[in-house]
C-alpha cells in the first residue's frame, strides 16, 4: 500500500454507510431468510407445480442480492423480480410490495459500530469536514430514515444519496464528484472510507479522490488495486490524521 502521508493535505472525510458506519449485512442477510420463506410460501400457493425449497431460494436471493449491490442495483423489487424469473415466475406489485416492507422491517435495524462513533467525534474535533455517501434504499425504501436514526448525524456536513435527486448510484463517479462540489473542495483534497471495494473505494478513485477500504473482517485481498489504504477498525485512522 501507499505511503500514509498521501493524506496530508485531505481536508474533507467522506464515509460509506451500510457496514461501515453502521451494521447492515447480519439484518439483511436475516430479511433475507424472512423474504425466502414468504416467498416460497406464494410459489406454492400460486405455482404448485414448480419443485422448489427454501434452501436453494434463499441462495438464489443471496447470490442475486449481493451481485446486484455490487452494481448498485439497490431496489429490492428488482432483486426479487430476478430471482423469480429464473423458475419463470411472476409476482403482482402487491406482492413485491409486502416482501420489500418486511425485508426492510428487519434490515433497517441497524446499529451504530462503536468505532465509527468514536473516530466521526475525533474527526470532527480535529476540523474535517465530513460527509456520507450512500446508495438509496430504493422504491419502498427510506434510507434519510435510516441515516436520521444514526446518533451523531448531526456532525456531516453534506449526505448524499446515489440513486435521488437524480444523482447516479455507485459505483458511479457522480455522487463522489457532487458531494466534493457541494463543499466546493477539489477531489484531491477529499478522501472516501467504506467497506466495498468496488463500489466504494474504486468508484472514489475513478471519480479522483484518495479512499481507504475498512475491511472488518480481514477479507479483502488485492487491496492495492483498489484502496490507497486498508483498515480493521475505524480508530486506526487516528494514527493517520
Amino acid at each position: 500500500m501507499k505511503e500514509i502521508n498521501i493524506f496530508k493535505d485531505i481536508k474533507a472525510i467522506f464515509f460509506d454507510f451500510d457496514n461501515t458506519l453502521v451494521s447492515f449485512e447480519e439484518v439483511s442477510v436475516k430479511a433475507l431468510e424472512i423474504v425466502a420463506r414468504n416467498i416460497l410460501n406464494y410459489v406454492k400457493e400460486k405455482y404448485p407445480n414448480i419443485n422448489l425449497n427454501w434452501n436453494e431460494l434463499f441462495r438464489s436471493l443471496l447470490e442475486t442480492s449481493r451481485k446486484l449491490d455490487e452494481k448498485g442495483i439497490y431496489d429490492r423489487r428488482v432483486w426479487w423480480e430476478e430471482v423469480l424469473n429464473r423458475y419463470n415466475i411472476k409476482a403482482e406489485r402487491k406482492n413485491l410490495y409486502e416482501w420489500t416492507q418486511i425485508y426492510w422491517s428487519i434490515a433497517g435495524n441497524n446499529q451504530p459500530y462503536e468505532d465509527a462513533l468514536d473516530i466521526i467525534e475525533y474527526l470532527k474535533r480535529k476540523g474535517f469536514k465530513l460527509g456520507i455517501i450512500t446508495n438509496s434504499d430504493g422504491e419502498w425504501g427510506n434510507k434519510r430514515q435510516r441515516l436520521n436514526k444514526f446518533p451523531l448525524i448531526s456532525y456531516f456536513d453534506v449526505i448524499v444519496i446515489g440513486g435521488e435527486n437524480n444523482i447516479k448510484p455507485k459505483p458511479n463517479p457522480q455522487p463522489f464528484i457532487v458531494a466534493c462540489e457541494k463543499l466546493n473542495l477539489p477531489v484531491n483534497s477529499c478522501l472516501m472510507i467504506g467497506d466495498d471495494p468496488t463500489k466504494d473505494c474504486l468508484a472514489a478513485k475513478n471519480a479522483g479522490l484518495y479512499s481507504i477500504l475498512i475491511d472488518r473482517n480481514n477479507k479483502a485481498k488485492f487491496t492495492e488495486l483498489y484502496a490507497d489504504f486498508i483498515v480493521q477498525n475505524l480508530k486506526k485512522l487516528k494514527e493517520i490524521f
